[in-house]
């Protein structure tokens, strides 16, 4: 009997032991607090941009009322020198895209919209009617057409079939 109830009370202890459920992040609540993460950074980064810009006025304006120009002129004629690099790029990206443009439009009009924004330019071209001219083939030069053998009778039926409506064409030209 001691073997019964030691087999029953393991077998107990065997469906009684807690399994530890995998536990999945809740994914949703995962992303919603990143953007919300996100969001505070961004605000923050806002919000010091315009605390710095402000900062920057107050220090020119305080340098205008202890009459320091020299100091005023000399800062900003360091942010020239930075800046002038990046405005000569901005100046020939800009003349090679109305470059481009410009060839876009044809020859006789090009005058007239050479002094244009690019922008004007953009919306002429983009609303401009695209010209769907077939290309005239040049003289002499050989068609895609098949060529067809000049004797039909030597064909077989087959190729007479595929080569039908050509063969007809010959006999209506002569």
């Amino acid at each position: 009997m001691s073997e019964e109830t030691k087999v029953a009370t393991e077998t107990v202890s065997e469906g009684t032991t807690p399994q530890t459920p995998i536990e999945t992040p809740d994914v949703g609540s995962l992303i919603a607090e990143s953007k919300k993460y996100r969001q505070r950074s961004q605000d923050a980064e806002a919000q010091l941009a315009k605390l710095q810009s402000k900062l920057e006025e107050q220090e020119n304006t305080k340098l205008k009322e202890k009459e320091a120009f020299k100091e005023l002129a000399e800062k900003f004629e360091s942010q020239v020198n930075e800046l002038t690099p990046f405005k000569d790029k901005y100046e020939t990206i800009l003349a090679n895209r109305k470059e481009q443009l410009l060839e876009q439009i044809p020859e006789d009009q090009r005058e007239t919209f050479k002094d244009k924004d690019i922008e004007v330019l953009e919306f002429m071209i983009n609303n401009m009617p695209k010209s769907n001219t077939p290309e005239v083939p040049a003289r002499g030069s050989i068609s895609n057409a098949k060529v067809i053998k000049e004797d039909w009778t030597k064909m077989d039926n087959k190729e007479r079939r595929e080569n039908w409506t050509s063969i007809l064409q010959n006999y209506k030209k002569r």
